[in-house]
């Protein structure tokens, strides 16, 4: 099994050791984010086993001290009726253990009870008649009050990938003192999620025609075919349009950290920019953004109809927000 540790680990000494076990997508992790940051502070180390690129970004970012991939073998036999000694073995070495979970009756979850002395599982779902945002109703769980969903930093960025960005931007003419950066991410994990594909290349061109403006454009390995192609296609045809495709979640997050203004659907991206403190606007279709919108206070929600997208939220609307977003800060900065 491949494990990954940071260098802090040897630092904290042998107290506590605990493992957390989360085996969401993006979004659904950075919701567990307070509660991950809060159990950090009461333990020597960390290590948390989650998709294999999503702890790598944990570890990347100083979340977490050590990683594990959620899919690792090494968890299969706790599936079973019959753990196995690697298994029990490896949960051993842990004193206490968080499990984020939609099922907290599972057979997983009793054989890693049956190991451990210390275990809490976290349901991370709600009833459906709740209306408590997820990541309250998660930190509830821990212990933790709501204050905690805002506290603080919850991650940061290498002080190397921060010069990466800087170079990037440098290459393609961007300037800090002449030019400001929209980051847009138009994709997400479900299509009814998502604002029209066509209204963000009618925004993006309107925005290029702004001299202010450059766009970069993020898309990921999970996108449809068109919501990789289309960005690749404007990007080819205006400097000011960037393409960063399937770029390293740090990346990623270095990058909407260095943005002025960012835009996306209810997706793990846009979840990444509340996590970064990022202003902007996340579009939201189906999805009740009381209990899934991202956290901290600096993204703007926007709901269009999932069945007539273009009768609530159109290109021009947002192009106008946006306009008016970048006169009011300037006469606030003026101030």
């Amino acid at each position: 099994m491949p494990l990954y540790c940071s260098h802090n680990t040897m630092l904290k000494g042998s107290l506590e050791r605990t493992f957390i076990h989360h085996d969401g997508a993006l979004g659904d992790i950075l919701l567990s984010l307070p509660c991950i940051r809060r159990i950090k502070e009461s333990a020597s180390a960390v290590h948390i086993a989650a998709q294999s690129e999503i702890s790598g970004f944990l570890l990347a970012s100083g979340v977490v001290d050590e990683t594990s991939s959620a899919n690792s073998a090494l968890f299969t036999s706790l599936y079973t009726d019959s753990p196995d000694r690697f298994v029990r073995s490896f949960l051993s070495s842990f004193d206490n253990t968080y499990i984020f979970t939609v099922n907290a009756d599972s057979s997983f979850c009793d054989n890693i009870k049956k190991i451990v002395r210390n275990v809490r599982t976290i349901v991370t779902i709600p009833p459906r008649e709740s209306s408590i945002h997820i990541a309250m109703y998660r930190l509830s769980q821990c212990a933790y009050g709501p204050d905690e969903a805002t506290k603080g930093d919850m991650l940061s960025v290498p002080e190397g990938l921060i010069r990466w960005a800087g170079e990037l931007l440098e290459k393609k003419g961007f300037s800090c003192n002449q030019h400001l950066l929209i980051t847009i991410h138009p994709g997400s994990g479900g299509k009814r999620k998502c604002w029209p594909l066509e209204h963000y290349a009618t925004l993006i061109r309107l925005l290029v025609m702004d001299p202010r403006f450059y766009v970069l454009i993020l898309s990921g390995p999970a996108e449809e075919r068109e919501t990789i192609g289309l960005p690749s296609d404007l990007a080819m045809h205006n400097k000011r349009i960037i393409h960063l495709h399937n770029e390293p979640l740090i990346r990623v997050a270095t990058m909407i950290e260095r943005s002025n203004f960012y835009l996306g659907n209810d997706s793990g991206i846009s979840h990444l920019a509340g996590i970064m403190k990022c202003r902007g606007v996340v579009l939201f279709g189906p999805t009740d953004p009381s209990i899934w919108r991202p956290l901290g206070e600096s993204l703007e929600i926007l709901r269009f109809d999932a069945e007539e997208p273009s009768d609530t939220v159109s290109a021009e609307k947002i192009f106008h927000d946006i306009i008016t977003f970048f006169s009011s800060d300037a006469l606030s900065n003026a101030d």
